[in-house]
């Protein structure tokens, strides 16, 4: 693996800075109330060793007992007060601030990725930063706001047993100060080891979730228990799993060297080397009883705090790597944007010499790499589009027809906006689609994909596809019958509020591939949307279900553009214009009378198929 630039001073505090900055916007009391808690923190770590030291030397120098017990006293008051707002804080407050970050962070995540161009998602290294983003973002924040807190409470307590130590005796307020200092450099190279640890596990960790999904989801239980998909994942598993076991051994060996060997050793000679300075200083008659006492206290506390304040500066530099990507992450721009939300009325759709490539490697502008990412090779980019050009007017109903691999569905989803062409142009009502704003431009089409998704919430709220209230009642089961949905909705008993799954609810219902498809339908007709996209929508149907669903569509659709998708081609006598592709290209085009008197693809397409439609 390549190594990643050295962060410059000015970086770490800058990323750190935004972070610390985003957290005072997103939930301000944790930030003001983690400051508050390290100057406290700061001030119990450092009193306790003030206090022996003043007690043992009135004692030492025999004080009155009044002197002794108003020292005794303070102590008592203040360390009752500190732990009861050290309680309070932690065991009360910030789990609930923290709760609040997390919540306040994802969503602002979960709004980044919707705004994401669809070919991100095709890139596996920007997935991988965006699956890292996700996971780091609020845990990296709250150690970022902690980790400050903390950083003040050691300056808090090093300043006060520092002075503590230099009033007592220099050269051991030096010792402790050199070490702290080798430590320092131990730690900072530790934290760049760490960093590369995740870097290069990140990818294994997510592959080793995916398999842990696979089977703790209903999705796949039947597959795995039904065919051998068990066996292969359980070798990728292993495989995986050795991997991880492999990059942890040697990273493993490095923090032995680094924190085993290297900040244990020095640690240790030092605190044993203070100890027996201080005896002989005692001995000598240069210190009290209680300037020794407080020396050991101080050395022990000091040391520890030292060597902890570093680690926290130094963290800062992890940190930042860590933030530099989330920011970059946030920051990202996508290219598939516009400026136009004013949408005209729909009047015409034109492709002109329309072609399309998934290659995300070789489209740098949805790159999302480090500055060493060197592109996977690929030979002979394939195109899954070709040098299209059609034209769809309004209100009339289209089929878009081929075998699998035709390029069916990538037209739809150029016509979505998911994606730009790589070449040519698509006009709606003669404009560039690329001058509209997507979601704006999004919200004239209805569509129905064939890898639709059903949601764990009611059928209502799958129908609306997204909020729902009880003024949209009769729409949603005007959507359900056009889709020949009614006899299923009469079985139960909550009806449009039905839950869909039993995921969170045990009153939920589980419906059948050709039920769910009908919901996923449903949605197309749940706003009135001039243009309406049916990709295979009748894929898991039989032949009279999928007569009775295209009649039913025909009849809802009057006056709207309708778009048909399909390698099934009972729906095709009903199109007023059919286009024929194979292998991404437009290779026929005509009613359906027109195409079969060509004797072409088409017409031997629809021959195979012919028996399975006998009834229309």
């Amino acid at each position: 693996m390549a190594k990643k630039p050295k962060q410059k001073l000015t970086s770490v505090v800058k990323n750190n800075l935004l972070m610390l900055g985003k957290i005072a916007k997103h939930t301000p009391s944790y930030f003001v109330l983690m400051i508050l808690e390290g100057v406290i923190w700061g001030f119990i770590h450092s009193v306790v060793s003030l206090f022996n030291f003043k007690l043992l030397n009135a004692i030492d120098s025999t004080a009155d007992f009044l002197y002794a017990a108003k020292i005794i006293a303070v102590m008592a008051g203040f360390y009752i007060l500190a732990y009861a707002f050290d309680r309070w804080y932690w065991v009360i407050k910030n789990p609930l601030l923290r709760r609040k970050l997390h919540l306040s962070m994802h969503e602002e995540l979960f709004r980044k990725a919707l705004s994401l161009d669809l070919a991100c998602f095709d890139d596996p290294e920007f997935y991988n930063d965006f699956v890292w983003a996700m996971n780091e973002s609020d845990r990296r924040a709250t150690e970022v706001i902690e980790d400050t807190g903390k950083l003040i409470n050691r300056l808090v307590s090093s300043a006060t047993l520092f002075g503590l130590l230099l009033s007592i005796d220099y050269v051991i307020a030096i010792m402790i100060f050199s070490c702290a200092a080798i430590t320092a450099v131990c730690s900072h190279i530790g934290n760049r080891v760490s960093f590369n640890h995740s870097k290069e596990t990140n990818s294994l960790w997510r592959k080793k979730s995916y398999i842990n999904r696979v089977y703790h989801l209903s999705d796949y239980a039947k597959e795995l228990r039904t065919h051998r998909a068990d066996e292969l994942l359980m070798r990728e598993y292993d495989e995986n799993t050795e991997q991880i076991v492999k990059s942890d051994k040697k990273y493993g060996i490095k923090y032995f060297l680094l924190y085993g060997l290297g900040w244990n050793t020095i640690g240790h000679i030092t605190f044993f080397a203070v100890i027996v300075y201080t005896v002989i200083l005692l001995g000598r008659g240069d210190i009290m009883v209680g300037g020794f006492a407080a020396s050991v206290s101080v050395v022990f506390n000091l040391r520890w705090l030292l060597v902890d304040l570093v680690e926290r500066i130094t963290k800062y530099g992890k940190h930042s790597l860590y933030i530099e990507k989330y920011n970059q992450f946030m920051h990202f721009e996508p290219a598939v944007v516009g400026e136009i939300t004013d949408i005209p009325e729909f009047e015409s759709l034109e492709f002109r010499g329309v072609s399309f490539s998934y290659e995300f490697s070789s489209h740098p502008k949805y790159k999302f790499h480090d500055e060493n990412y060197t592109p996977p090779k690929t030979e002979g980019a394939k195109e899954a589009l070709k040098n299209i050009n059609l034209k769809i007017g309004a209100r009339e109903k289209i089929a878009i027809v081929g075998y699998n691999g035709a390029g069916k569905t990538t037209l739809i989803k150029l016509i979505m906006r998911l994606y730009d062409p790589t070449e040519g142009e698509i006009l709606y009502n003669g404009i560039n689609i690329k001058k509209f704003e997507p979601s704006a431009y999004r919200k004239k089409i209805g569509t129905v994909f064939q890898d639709f998704k059903i949601f764990a919430t009611s059928i209502a709220e799958n129908v609306m596809n997204g909020a729902y209230s009880e003024s949209d009642a009769d729409t949603v089961i005007d959507a359900l019958r056009t889709t020949d949905f009614t006899e299923k909705l009469e079985k139960l008993d909550a009806g449009i509020n039905t839950h869909l799954t039993r995921e969170f609810n045990d009153s939920g219902t589980n419906l059948s591939g050709g039920e769910a498809q009908k919901i996923a339908i449903a949605r197309a007709f749940s706003r009135d949307y001039p243009i309406v996209i049916m990709d295979e929508p009748s894929s898991a149907l039989d032949p009279l279900a999928e007569y009775k669903l295209n009649q039913s569509i025909l009849h809802s659709t009057d006056g709207k553009t309708v778009i048909f998708i399909s390698h099934r081609l009972s729906t095709t006598r009903i199109a007023d214009k059919i286009y024929m592709f194979d292998t991404g290209s437009l290779v026929e085009e005509g009613s359906h009378t027109e195409l079969l008197s060509k004797n072409g693809k088409y017409a031997e397409m629809f021959r195979v198929q012919s028996e399975k439609y006998q009834l229309v």
